[in-house]
């Protein structure tokens, strides 16, 4: 029998958090697509765990699914507040040359892709309210392939303060995005969308400590039945304390009760999940931050006791600005996903990256990024992924020149490689990329 969930509450709260800023005369906003000719120049480390706002006292990360690690473009909009309020409108042109556009190993296809972007970005603060809309619509052609796709990305964010004692974040996530490593046999353009929608508030005990509670819904949607966590939908209730002293930085407990179930996929079992984790926000100094986040995940799946699994996941992040004109962003990852194409198992994943950041001048930045990632098949029954480990290395090198400053030009280019223990998944690429965007 199918568990109650409360996704229906969660649906509400994602509605409320797109429809509110409209209520007060803000509006959504649309940008550029990380993705096609996106150099490396952009602020690397965000793989790891995108924030979908400031803490607001209220410690909390959202981890992204290693699906957006490897060989995915940064994160192209935010919810993070910065120092301009009001709108801002982005539109993007880029052109990308890949050699091995389907990531297959043999029969390669060098493909041209174009793409064209339109965005609006809207900030505003009222009173102890901080509102941020961050949107995106994308439009992807391959010259040789013939495919054409659309992207639709958003970021939105409510950052609430009710009196002295409550306060907290209304927040609604949306990345889709290309997910072509995922598959090395079939040819085609696999697709991915990542959908996130949190509500979480903090009551103050005192100066620094915070009892925490809140509502979360995940989802994920791909074209590739092999996909990390497949097609799945899941709602959570969150539940902890924090402590956030005036120096800045922050530590939370919680503990997460979510049920969920797989969409459109063979797998009729639903899941509960319980996770217990510890995340810390360290502000080092000025210019030095370290984001930490442990945990122990346990799922179980419903009359499908060989799916189950359980084990510790969690992340590290370090953003240090070394000097006025160098910085570097590093960090390491683990997680643990479903696995659904045969009939047990599940999948882990080891990744780390190093992204060190050059601006010569006010108007020229240089970024070089090296990320490497384990993916392992563990207890994986019924198919041929049985035993199966990967390893992915991607390095790319990317120049962004501010040429007015309404105009950015930039290049990149980036190197992928796959070494699997079945070689038919073996693959190298070679992507060279070339944008331009204009922001009023």
């Amino acid at each position: 029998m199918k568990k109650p969930s409360i996704r229906p509450v969660m649906t509400a709260v994602a509605a409320a958090a797109c429809l509110l800023p409209m209520a007060l005369h803000a509006q959504t906003t649309l940008q550029s697509p990380g993705g096609l000719g996106e150099s490396a120049a952009q602020p690397a480390g965000q793989s790891m765990g995108t924030p979908m706002g400031q803490s607001m006292a209220v410690p909390m990360a959202v981890p992204m699914s290693p699906a957006q690690a490897i060989s995915q473009p940064y994160s192209p909009v935010s919810s993070g507040a910065d120092q301009r309020e009001g709108f801002q409108f982005r539109a993007t042109a880029g052109v990308e040359r890949d050699n091995n556009v389907l990531r297959t190993n043999g029969g390669e296809i060098s493909d041209t892709i174009t793409g064209l972007g339109l965005g609006l970005r809207f900030q505003k603060r009222v009173s102890r309210q901080q509102f941020v809309v961050d949107a995106e619509v994308n439009h992807y052609n391959f010259d040789k392939i013939g495919t054409d796709y659309n992207t639709l990305n958003y970021s939105a964010a409510w950052q609430w303060q009710a009196g002295e004692r409550l306060e907290g974040i209304l927040s609604a996530d949306r990345r889709q995005f290309r997910d072509v490593t995922s598959n090395g046999v079939i040819a085609g353009i696999n697709r991915r969308t990542e959908r996130n929608e949190l509500f979480e508030a903090g009551y103050k005990l005192g100066a620094s400590w915070r009892v925490l509670g809140g509502l979360q819904h995940n989802a994920t949607r791909s074209s590739d039945p092999t996909a990390w966590d497949g097609s799945l939908s899941q709602s959570s209730v969150r539940v902890g304390v924090g402590y956030e002293p005036a120096t800045g930085s922050s530590v939370a407990l919680r503990f997460r009760r979510g049920n969920g179930e797989y969409m459109n996929s063979p797998v009729a079992a639903d899941f509960d999940d319980n996770e217990i984790e510890a995340t810390v926000r360290w502000a080092v100094s000025p210019k030095t931050s370290v984001d930490a986040r442990l945990a122990h995940l346990d799922r179980e799946h419903s009359g499908a006791p060989t799916r189950d699994f359980s084990g510790v996941v969690g992340s590290l992040g370090v953003n240090w600005g070394i000097t006025a004109k160098t910085s570097l962003a590093a960090g390491y990852a683990r997680d643990l996903g479903s696995y659904l194409f045969g009939t047990g198992g599940h999948l882990s994943s080891d990744r780390w990256y190093v992204g060190p950041v050059w601006r010569p001048t006010e108007l020229i930045s240089v970024n070089l990024r090296y990320e490497h990632e384990t993916r392992r098949w563990e207890d994986v029954t019924g198919s041929a992924d049985a035993g199966r480990r990967d390893k992915f290395n991607v390095g790319a090198l990317g120049v962004e020149w501010a040429v007015r400053r309404s105009v950015t030009l930039g290049a990149q280019y980036r190197h992928e490689r796959r070494s699997s223990s079945l070689p038919i998944f073996n693959y190298r690429a070679n992507v060279i990329g070339l944008t331009a965007k204009l922001t009023i």
